[in-house]
């Protein structure tokens, strides 16, 4: 799935980490797709792992301060979507990789950027006043 600007919450710090997740979640599917995920797949983990302990958490501190009607289920979402990631990582630790398993991953993950940035994320462009 592409980044565009249909995706933009208007805040620039959150619209940045989104496309960098869009971005490494591209490139991980063309190297899963070449047959060499194996060499990547635990570096696409870290990342995710890295990702959602940063960017959840600016986005949560961002929708509390603008008062955002769905920041509550925001908050919910990402302790699933974080559980889910660190469940990979217990599972790729415990069996290594699998090429099902990463695809999986990738199809749960682009579920995740349209169903989750378009159902509550987009709240914040009625909540914050946008950046310039």
């Amino acid at each position: 799935m592409a980044w565009n600007e249909d995706f933009a919450t208007g805040i620039d710090e959150i619209d940045m980490q989104h496309k960098l997740l869009f971005d490494h979640t591209d490139m991980f599917c063309d190297v899963l797709s070449e047959g060499v995920g194996e060499k990547t797949y635990w570096s696409f983990l870290e990342f995710l792992q890295t990702f959602v302990q940063v960017h959840f958490g600016y986005e949560e501190q961002c929708m509390f301060a603008h008062r955002c009607p769905c920041a509550g289920k925001n908050k919910k979402e990402h302790a699933l979507f974080s559980k889910f990631i660190r469940d990979q990582v217990a599972d790729y630790e415990r069996d290594g990789f699998d090429r099902q398993k990463a695809n999986r991953l990738l199809s749960h993950v682009d579920q995740w950027l349209q169903n989750h940035i378009v159902g509550i994320d987009m709240t914040l462009r009625d909540c914050a006043p946008r950046d310039t």
